[in-house]
């Protein structure tokens, strides 16, 4: 074999090595736009500073009104949205007013996310990023994931996340980046709390009836009201329960008509208090 074709032989297997390097890379730690971090144009810069697209990023979550309750478990959903785009990509933290990480970031789908670090102004930071095409969706993807609130009132926590709507060529060009922030704040003692001495042990499910079975324990009598939420935290109906007595509480609620088959968020609003579940219908 003469040297020309060894040279070349060369130059196609670096090649290959460096788009596979591309294709094969996942989320990266440490670009949400957070205090001190750059975000994610600064690698796809194709279009300029982010945001400068037609899509968009946000968040959605089974907290009310955006307060949080100490030591309690919501559902995050990230959003990214851009029309004609088929790959999608998320970097999302949780930080408190002093930027350290708050609460923690459970995965609750390990095909679409995972939690990568990054060492930030001396802290190491937890984030939720994207798995390798774990945001492979038409027009739009969700990335979904839990977050426990910090065992204390520790004040007000900011989410920084940020996204990509990716071109899917396989290099960081002509993708378009997205970034955004949330504040979460502590719950009031007069608002509306999902916890409660009141109603505990909540559960949902799917029964041999098809309809959205209800059990909990109750310490006092009430009327409650059941919400189902998408997982855009879209209100897809509400319904109210017969009136109970303190004890074991058994009901159902029927499913909205030409549902389709998913995940969804079922809440239970009871005595001011309010506890939520995730369930799937089939």
């Amino acid at each position: 074999m003469n040297k020309a074709r060894l040279m070349a032989i060369a130059i196609v297997a670096i090649v290959m090595s460096t788009a596979f390097g591309i294709l094969s890379e996942n989320g990266k730690a440490g670009y949400t736009g957070s205090p001190s971090e750059l975000n994610c144009d600064d690698c796809h810069n194709s279009f300029g500073n982010s945001n400068s697209g037609t899509g968009s990023i946000y968040v959605t979550s089974t907290m009310n009104n955006w307060q949080y309750v100490p030591g309690q478990t919501y559902t995050v959903n990230v959003i990214v949205k851009q029309s004609g785009r088929p790959l999608f990509g998320v970097g999302f933290e949780a930080l408190t007013s002093t930027n350290a990480n708050a609460g923690s970031l459970v995965i609750t789908n390990s095909a679409k996310t995972q939690i990568k670090t990054k060492t930030v102004s001396g802290v190491t930071r937890n984030n939720v990023v994207h798995q390798m095409n774990g945001g492979m969706h038409a027009d739009s993807a969700i990335f979904t994931f839990n977050w426990v609130a910090p065992s204390t009132n520790i004040g007000n926590i900011t989410f920084y996340f940020a996204g990509i709507a990716a071109n899917n060529n396989g290099s960081e060009n002509n993708d378009y980046a997205y970034h955004s922030s949330k504040v979460v704040t502590p719950a009031s003692a007069t608002g509306i709390l999902e916890q409660s001495n009141s109603i505990s042990e909540f559960k949902s499910y799917i029964n041999s009836e098809g309809r959205i079975a209800i059990e909990f324990q109750s310490t006092t009598a009430d009327q409650p009201r059941v919400n189902l939420y998408d997982m855009e935290g879209r209100m897809i109906s509400s319904q109210l329960l017969d009136s109970y007595s303190i004890g074991e509480v058994k009901s159902s609620v029927s499913i909205p008509s030409e549902l389709k088959s998913g995940n969804y968020i079922v809440s239970i609003l009871s005595n001011n208090h309010k506890l939520s579940s995730k369930i799937f219908i089939p």
